[in-house]
C-alpha cells in the first residue's frame, strides 16, 4: 500500500485526529500572534460562548450521524427563549417556564422528524421550511419585539449560567466563566457515553451508515430519525435558556444563522455529511475552535466581518477532507 493510501487509512480511522491537530495549530497562532489571548479573561470567554453554542451542537452532531441535517435549531431556540421570557416575566415558575419552553422545543422537533420520516422529504429542504415557520412563531410570540425578564434575578438562572468564580478569581483581570461550561462537558460526557457504550448509539451509526442494511437488521430507522430530531431541537432550546440566563433578554433574531456554525462545528469535528461516522468529542473540539478563531481574530485587529469568510474557507477545506477520507 502506498504512503499517502496507508495516511488516508489511518486518518479515516481516527476522525478526531484532523480536529484536534487543526486546533492545536489555530491554538498555537493565536498564542503566538494574538496579545493576552493566553490571559485568562480571553480563554474563558472562548469556553463560555462556545459552551452555549456547543450545547446544541451536540444535538446537531447525533443527528448529522444518523444521517440527517436540522437547519432549524437557531429558529427553536429562539421560540424557547421567547416562551421563558414571557412566562416568567407573567409570574410563571422558572422551573415550570424552563419545563414549558423544552417541551415546545421538543414538538417542534417532533414536527421535523414527522415531515422527513413520513412525508419522506429530504430534512435540509423540511428544516430549511421549518427554520422559517419556526422563526415566525418566534416573532410572533413576541410581537416582532424584544422581551425581558424585569425582576429580580432568579435563582435558576445562577444555575443555568451564573459566574464560576473560583475559576474566575484565579487571574487579574478576572475571568468570565460561567456554568454553561459545566453543562456542556456533561452533555458532551454523557452523549459520548451513549453514542459509544449503548444500543441506541449503534443504532444511530447504522442509521446514518446503511439504513437499508439497519432496517434489514431490525433497527426502527424512523424511530431513531425522529428521536435524534426530537433531542436536537430540546437541546437547542436549551441552549436559548442558557443563554437567556446570562443575559435576560431576546430578541427576534436570536439564534439566528447558529445552525450553519453548528454543521461546520461538526464537519470539521470530522462528521461526515453522509452520516454514519464521526464523534461527539470531534464536534465539541469543531465549536471551540471557531470561538477560539472569532476571538483571536479580534484580538489580532481583524475585522470581525471576517470571520463568517472565515468560516466559509474552513468548511469547505473540511468537506473536501471529509470527501477524501470517505473514499477509504
Amino acid at each position: 500500500m502506498k504512503p499517502i493510501a496507508q495516511l488516508r487509512n489511518r486518518l479515516s480511522n481516527l476522525p478526531n485526529v484532523v480536529a484536534l491537530i487543526s486546533f492545536l495549530l489555530v491554538f498555537l497562532f493565536f498564542a503566538i500572534n494574538a496579545e493576552n489571548f493566553l490571559s485568562l479573561v480571553s480563554l474563558t470567554n472562548i469556553l463560555s460562548i462556545a459552551s452555549i453554542k456547543g450545547i446544541f451542537v451536540i444535538g446537531v452532531a447525533i443527528l448529522m450521524i444518523s444521517g440527517e441535517f436540522d437547519l432549524s435549531v437557531g429558529s427553536t431556540l429562539a421560540v424557547a427563549a421567547y416562551i421563558f421570557a414571557l412566562t416568567i416575566e407573567n409570574g410563571t415558575s422558572a422551573v415550570v417556564a424552563m419545563l414549558l419552553a423544552l417541551l415546545v422545543s421538543a414538538l417542534l422537533g417532533f414536527i421535523n422528524g414527522l415531515i422527513v420520516t413520513k412525508a419522506r422529504i429530504p430534512s435540509f429542504i423540511a428544516t430549511l421550511g421549518t427554520m422559517m415557520a419556526y422563526r415566525g412563531i418566534a416573532r410572533g410570540i413576541g410581537g416582532g419585539d424584544f422581551a425581558r425578564f424585569t425582576g429580580e434575578k432568579l435563582f435558576l438562572f445562577e444555575v443555568l449560567n451564573g459566574e464560576i468564580t473560583f475559576i474566575n478569581q484565579l487571574g487579574t483581570p478576572a475571568g468570565s466563566a460561567r456554568m454553561t461550561i459545566i453543562w456542556f462537558v456533561l452533555i458532551v460526557v454523557i452523549a459520548t457515553i451513549i453514542m459509544t457504550r449503548t444500543r441506541y448509539g449503534s443504532w444511530v451509526y447504522a442509521t446514518g451508515g446503511n439504513r437499508e442494511a439497519a432496517l434489514a437488521q431490525g433497527v426502527r430507522t424512523d424511530r431513531v430519525v425522529i428521536t435524534n430530531f426530537v433531542l436536537t431541537a430540546v437541546l437547542a432550546g436549551f441552549a436559548g435558556l442558557v443563554q437567556f440566563a446570562s443575559r435576560p433578554s431576546v430578541d427576534p433574531l436570536r439564534g439566528e444563522g447558529w445552525e450553519l456554525i453548528a454543521v461546520a462545528s461538526c464537519v470539521i469535528g470530522g462528521i461526515w455529511l453522509k452520516g454514519g461516522y464521526g464523534t461527539i468529542f470531534g464536534a465539541a473540539i469543531g465549536i471551540i475552535l471557531l470561538q477560539m478563531m472569532e476571538q483571536g481574530l479580534i484580538l489580532i485587529g481583524v475585522d470581525v466581518q471576517l470571520f463568517q469568510a472565515t468560516i466559509g474557507l474552513i468548511l469547505l477545506l473540511s468537506v473536501i477532507n471529509n470527501i477524501y477520507l470517505s473514499r477509504q
